[in-house]
Order: structure tokens, then sequence, then C-alpha cells
């Protein structure tokens, strides 16, 4: 429905009509009213605080482009100013998602007491994703309280796709990955469906809350030339902020947040801070006082 409507519409119009269906959906309405409400707060000079160290399972290309808040710079700042812990999964910055979840398990393993609220950034979520998808994910991720994704391509980028619907632009892109001693497993693990890897249902573990963070930019709201051509071209499936099809957050578990405006870069920064200190308010309250469990699938926001 959201493609017919893209195509008759424009993408943009598609893009504000499904962020009002989240805002006034049954399932994640009152979350995103707390979130606002904790956003137009005054920072408490004494913030409740979270018995947890909050972690970065950092995007793609953490090491070598940190200048796109890849390495999670800016949440670990927000989250020490808000009293916690933070820490950084060492993943592999030009890994594969099979790889780096491979590396957040063993990661996790030797993690047995302290308490952890992991932050995925962009590709992060993906790797994440796959890790939850482990035998042992049950204790491995026993110790962790929540989950926050931020602009996770959970289901794959159709980005992927369309790299690889074209031999010239796949053969393009697998001979500047043999330049750069890169595995091309980076591009092919992350298509969107089947024979994807990351085509299953996300069912996390009882007790694990899951939070996404997901940017509805406009045409007008892309920060960068790459960004632009990236939405233009996956406009062609609806609206996107870049990489990620944001109607595949409709079956997300958990509570989703849109974000107004904001690109798959999430900029600026000071809109990145506020929000993920509204998000740790929030989250300081319900890990003191459950509300109850993570719930498996999700309603549909979009009713016919």
């Amino acid at each position: 429905m959201l493609r017919q409507i893209t195509k008759q519409h424009g993408v943009d119009f598609a893009t504000a009509l499904l962020f009002d269906r989240f805002r006034n959906s049954p399932k994640h309405s009152v979350f995103i009213q707390r979130i606002d409400a904790l956003r137009n707060t005054p920072p408490d000079n004494s913030p409740p605080g979270i018995d947890a160290r909050v972690v970065i399972v950092p995007a793609a290309l953490y090491v070598e482009r940190p200048d796109m808040g890849s390495d999670g710079r800016i949440i670990r700042e927000a989250a020490e100013n808000f009293g916690c812990r933070t820490g950084l999964v060492p993943l592999a910055s030009l890994g594969s998602v099979s790889e780096n979840a491979r590396r957040l398990t063993a990661w996790l393993e030797k993690q047995r007491d302290e308490k952890l609220i992991l932050v995925s950034l962009s590709k992060g979520g993906a790797d994440l994703k796959l890790a939850l998808h482990s035998p042992d994910a049950p204790r491995l991720f026993r110790n962790v309280l929540a989950w926050i994704n931020v602009c996770g391509p959970l289901g794959g980028s159709l980005m992927a796709d369309w790299i690889l619907s074209s031999r010239l632009r796949a053969w393009v892109f697998r001979f500047q990955y043999w330049v750069q001693r890169r595995d091309f497993g980076f591009i092919s693990e992350l298509r969107h469906g089947p024979p994807s890897k990351l085509n299953f249902p996300l069912c996390p573990p009882s007790g694990m809350r899951m939070i996404s963070l997901l940017g509805f930019p406009l045409r007008r709201h892309m920060t960068t030339p790459f960004s632009r051509f990236c939405h233009r071209t996956l406009s062609a499936w609806g609206p996107n902020d870049g990489t990620v099809l944001l109607s595949d957050a409709i079956h997300w578990p958990g509570e989703v947040y849109p974000v107004w405006g904001t690109d798959h870069y999430f900029r600026p920064e000071g809109r990145a801070k506020e929000l993920i200190t509204a998000v740790l308010s929030y989250l300081a309250v319900e890990l003191r006082n459950p509300s109850g469990h993570v719930e498996d699938g999700a309603r549909a926001v979009m009713p016919a």
C-alpha cells in the first residue's frame, strides 16, 4: 500500500503518512508521548541513573569514518552525562554480518555478571539481530536489560539488492572490495528478504526490552550527496531513511520512536543527545517498575 501511495503522491507524502500512523498507532502512541514529554523536560541535574553499562554496538566503518557518528561517541557522551558507565563492542569495522555476529556473541560470553544496555547503530543492528538468532542467545543475552536499535537495517537493506541486481554494479563493488581486502559478504549478507541471512522473525529474549529509533526524512532532510542518492534509489520501494525501508519497522517487536526530519546519520548531533537522554530517562523508570514483557511480533500501524 505504501509503495502505491508513493507512486501516486510521492515519497514525501508517503513518509509523512507513515509517520502519522506510527504516532497514532495503539502499539506505539503512549510510548511516543512519554518520550516527547521527556525530550521537552529541562535536564535534571540529578538523573535517576541506571544500574547498567551502556555499550555501543558500532556501525560499519566506525574505525575509518568516526566523523559519521558510527562509533557512538555522541551516545556515549550522553550516557556518561546521565551517570552511566559506557563501552564499545570491538566488532570488525569492515566485517560482514556473520563475522560481527560471531564477535558479538564471543564478547557477550565474557560479560557474565554485569548488567548491560546495548545501543546498536545502523549495521550494528543487523549484526545484533543475527547474534540473537544463535541457539545460545537466551544465555548470552541474559544480562542485557534493553536493546536500543538506532536506524538498524534489521531486515537488510534494499541498497544491497540494488547493487546485486546488476552484474556490472556487482562486479565493480566486488573488484573494489577485493582491492580493499574487504569481505564482499558485507553487501551480500545485507540483502533484503530471501535469501538474506536476516530473513527471519526477530524475537528478543524474555526480559530484554527493545526500543527502535528511526529517522523519517523528507527529500530535503538528507544531509549528504550519498544519502540523497540512496534515498532517491530506495524511493521506488516507498519511504526510507537512505538505508532502511521504513515500512519494515511495522513488524519490529518492542517500541518504535519515529524521528521527524532525521536521516540515517541522525543529524544534527544535539538532537541525538537529547533523544538518547530521554530514552535513558524512560528506561531508568521502566526498569525499576516494569510494566510488562517484550511483545512477540507487532500490531499493524496502517489499518486498511
